[in-house]
């Protein structure tokens, strides 16, 4: 009795040798352990996924999920959360994950007068006041203004690179709200005269102009601090690379925490009633 592929239009003695060629063609998405053919290779990974204990990036399937756990830890232990059983796209992102509010408490507290929001961390912290949705009124351009101030040593900033210079902060600071016009469109989108990203809006493309993606890198992480040098456009970036240990610059820990505090209690003065 022949057994037949007919996609193929090849002929096997038997069962086995058909099946066999079915889970090693590249022609056929087919599931052994549901004997079921399927249009495409993606329909038959999301099958495995939802179906068996199936490790995707791999494209192998286990019998129980315990083999699945050590597999994962043992082959993807740089990037495999065993908590949350996630595979991450590299290790980079797993530790951002396990930096999240997954995994950490929201106890850093915004001391901002009116906000009471708490964050995972202090780069968090940093960016809710840099994003302008503080209850406060904290602007990044005011961040960056008395981190300069406070910064009396150059150890993290650089002053010259502050547009304006270190001048000391207005009464009343004010906020850009227009940088593009509607000069900016091009025929079928807002234009970006500095990257040419395009926006679909003009309230999006100067939403993209008041972010720091053009704007000069103000802080370093300090070598004399056991850094790297690298260079940031915010100081929750930085704050952020410290925070994460990459490089030596994390013995500095404590002297950035110390700096936070500073830097709120700075600010809450400036924006109290």
């Amino acid at each position: 009795m022949h057994h037949v592929c007919r996609e193929c239009r090849r002929d096997y003695p038997t069962s086995d040798l058909l099946t066999d060629h079915f889970i090693k063609s590249p022609n056929h998405a087919y599931c052994e352990l549901c004997d079921e053919h399927f249009d495409t290779f993606g329909m038959l990974y999301d099958h495995r996924d939802a179906a068996h204990i199936y490790c995707r990036a791999c494209d192998v399937v286990f019998r129980m999920r315990k083999g699945l756990a050590r597999h994962r830890e043992e082959q993807h232990a740089d990037r495999y959360c065993a908590q949350c059983e996630r595979i991450f796209q590299n290790a980079n992102n797993l530790r951002e994950h396990e930096r999240s509010s997954v995994h950490q408490a929201r106890d850093v507290a915004c001391p901002m007068r009116g906000c009471g929001r708490s964050f995972v961390s202090k780069a968090a912290l940093v960016l809710h006041m840099e994003s302008g949705t503080c209850a406060s009124g904290m602007t990044r351009a005011m961040v960056d203004k008395l981190a300069t101030k406070l910064d009396k040593g150059g150890v993290i900033t650089n002053p010259a690179r502050m547009i304006g210079g270190p001048s000391s902060l207005p009464d009343k600071p004010t906020v850009t709200k227009m940088w593009a016009t509607e000069r900016a469109w091009n025929g079928s989108a807002y234009e970006c005269y500095l990257c040419h990203r395009e926006y679909g809006s003009l309230p999006a493309l100067n939403a993209h102009l008041r972010s720091p993606a053009h704007g000069e890198k103000l802080y370093r992480c300090p070598t004399r601090g056991h850094g790297c040098g690298r260079e940031f456009r915010t100081l929750s970036a930085f704050v952020q690379h410290v925070e994460s240990g990459s490089c030596g610059v994390r013995r500095f820990l404590v002297e950035i925490d110390q700096a936070i505090g500073q830097l709120s209690r700075n600010m809450k003065r400036l924006t109290l009633a």
